[in-house]
């Protein structure tokens, strides 16, 4: 398994963008449309674990994520790893990637929000805020120090 860093001024963005449009997910077309138009900050980006080729997994690390009216920031979001390829681990590994690229860029802290019990606590998250997202579900606001 290969991890690979993309950011908005990489060659691989666009081609990267129509694979994760593949993935059966709505949030996983949501995150293709953004890359496809330049939704980017310049130090965000993506983290994709490639296998033969193809992306597998994938997570962003963003400064805002689908819920309004907090002051959190940054997030990773969009945390996505194919059926054939879930228990290996890759999720895990997508985002420590991740949060090592926003501790590059001089983030102490990082944000998820899920509706996932247990599995980002595994990495050291903890709960810290509960809201509804953009569609009215309610989320759990986990927060690590990085």
């Amino acid at each position: 398994m290969d991890y690979q860093v993309l950011q908005i001024q990489d060659d691989q963005w666009l081609s990267a963008a129509e694979e994760i449009d593949k993935a059966d997910w709505k949030a996983a077309h949501f995150l293709a449309k953004k890359m496809r138009n330049h939704e980017f900050l310049s130090w965000e980006g993506v983290v994709a674990a490639v296998d033969n080729g193809k992306i597998v997994g994938f997570c962003s690390f963003v400064e805002k994520d689908i819920i309004d009216n907090v002051p959190y920031t940054p997030y990773i979001a969009i945390v996505y790893v194919d059926p054939t390829y879930r228990g290996k681990h890759i999720s895990q590994q997508l985002v420590r990637i991740a949060e090592e690229q926003l501790a590059k860029n001089g983030f102490e802290k990082v944000y998820i929000a899920t509706q996932h019990q247990g599995l980002y606590e595994k990495s050291g998250y903890q709960q810290i805020d509960q809201a509804p997202d953009q569609f009215g579900r309610d989320m759990r606001i986990l927060k690590k120090s990085i």
